[in-house]
């Protein structure tokens, strides 16, 4: 081996993590500004400000497009 050259072989500081858990939303229910009640096929998701939160509405109830 050349001087120049470093070999490292392993370093382990504490313990191993396999799997992290709760770290990213994977569902809709994971996200905190999100409430939806009685979901239904065709909804869309529409934000209440004065709540600061997406809510799921009916399109024909959820206002213009």
């Amino acid at each position: 081996m050349a001087a120049s050259q470093t070999l490292v072989r392993k370093i382990t500081i504490g313990t191993p993590i396999r799997k992290v858990s709760g770290a990213a939303a994977q569902r809709l229910d994971d996200l905190i500004d999100l409430q939806i009640s009685d979901p239904a096929d065709g909804e869309l998701l529409q934000y209440e400000a004065s709540t600061e939160r997406w809510k799921n509405v009916s399109v024909f109830s959820g206002g213009s497009f």
